[in-house]
């Protein structure tokens, strides 16, 4: 509905701004519409929009999660501007991709830029980690969430009991899961899967 909005709005001759198309590539790409982002896509250059944080970031998001890494990237590398937020489309769409190295990759310069990495962040690069079973970066990364008190988020203490199960440490996987007060279902399947993947189902 949202993207028939869109076609009508530019119809009626009212046009739309970085917002709108930042809003519309966000729905292409929980659709996977990838043809409908490219149009989009030719639009937003058309009409000087493509580099703005806003819709560059929506941008490559849509193409990494159709699977088209290199051009997400050669998006991303376009805009004039960094930020967080395109920081983060990079490191989830490498680890989405199946490059983990290259997520961890661009989490270092990540920082080496001066982002503050997020909870946005920590939930893929611990992604990467768990995919490699890299322990001593986990541990980096999560005395990082430590640092940066995002211990509550779900998604991250959910990435951190995968992270060191993988890794053959189903010990601290037990102790991320009671650290969080409150689980929900999310942080019990993790933990469930955890023991599962030591072969202790029962």
């Amino acid at each position: 509905e949202g993207l028939d909005l869109f076609s009508r709005m530019h119809n009626l001759g009212f046009p739309p701004d970085e917002f709108t198309l930042g809003s519309v590539l966000r729905g292409c790409a929980g659709l996977k519409a990838l043809v409908c982002g490219k149009q989009v896509h030719a639009y937003a250059i058309k009409n000087g929009y493509e580099l703005t944080l806003v819709v560059g970031s929506a941008l490559a998001n849509i193409y990494m999660r159709c699977k088209s890494l290199e051009e997400g990237e050669r998006v991303i590398r376009g805009m004039p501007v960094h930020s967080v937020a395109a920081c983060n489309t990079l490191i989830a769409g490498r680890a989405q991709n199946g490059c983990p190295e290259g997520a961890l990759e661009q989490y270092n310069l990540m920082k080496k830029a001066g982002f503050q990495p997020d909870r946005i962040t920590f939930t893929s690069v611990l992604s990467s980690c768990s995919e490699l079973a890299t322990l001593g970066q986990g541990q980096q990364i999560h005395a990082e969430v430590i640092k940066r008190r995002a211990t509550s988020v779900v998604s991250v203490v959910s990435s951190l009991i995968s992270m060191y199960s993988r890794c053959g440490c189903l010990e601290d996987s037990v102790k991320a899961f009671i650290q969080r007060k409150e689980a929900d279902i999310v942080l019990w399947s993790s933990m469930i899967a955890a023991y599962g993947f030591h072969g202790k189902g029962e």
